[in-house]
């Protein structure tokens, strides 16, 4: 017994307007012919894709704990926040150079600065290579 078989070959330029019809047909029925409830969709899907702390998908799922929008919309805060700070700080910097030299002026700032330069000597002392070390102190008198 024998089975006579028939191969018939279909165009792509044929059967693709078919298939793309179909689709957009069911794409329509989802939604009930309102395109914009797929976008709404599409959109909150990207809004809260679940990120890592720098807004990036991450290869771990362990890393991916964020809503993207939480992270951009914190990243955002950060950034404005640093760039207020950044006015203040350049308005007031004459005050704040002026506090900062009176704390290192003081007897704790001046002892902490001690210890540092000290320890840093210690240290490069140890070091197999030679050092050269040249210290001159200056008293507020020698200044004027």
């Amino acid at each position: 017994m024998s089975k006579d078989t028939v191969n018939v070959e279909i165009s792509q330029d044929l059967v693709r307007p078919i298939i793309e019809t179909k689709i957009q047909a069911a794409i329509h029925e989802a939604l009930g012919q309102d395109p914009q409830r797929l976008i709404q969709a599409i959109v909150d899907s990207a809004m809260h894709t679940k990120v890592d702390s720098t807004g990036e998908v991450g290869k771990s799922s362990y890393d991916n704990k964020h809503d993207f929008l939480e992270v951009m919309v914190k990243n955002a805060i950060r950034e404005e926040s640093k760039a207020a700070l950044d006015e203040v700080i350049a308005e007031h910097r004459p005050k704040i150079r002026e506090a900062v030299k009176r704390n290192l002026m003081g007897a704790r700032g001046a002892g902490k600065v001690a210890t540092a330069v000290v320890e840093g000597i210690a240290e490069s002392l140890k070091c197999k290579y030679t050092s050269n070390l040249t210290v001159s102190f200056q008293s507020p008198k020698d200044e004027m």
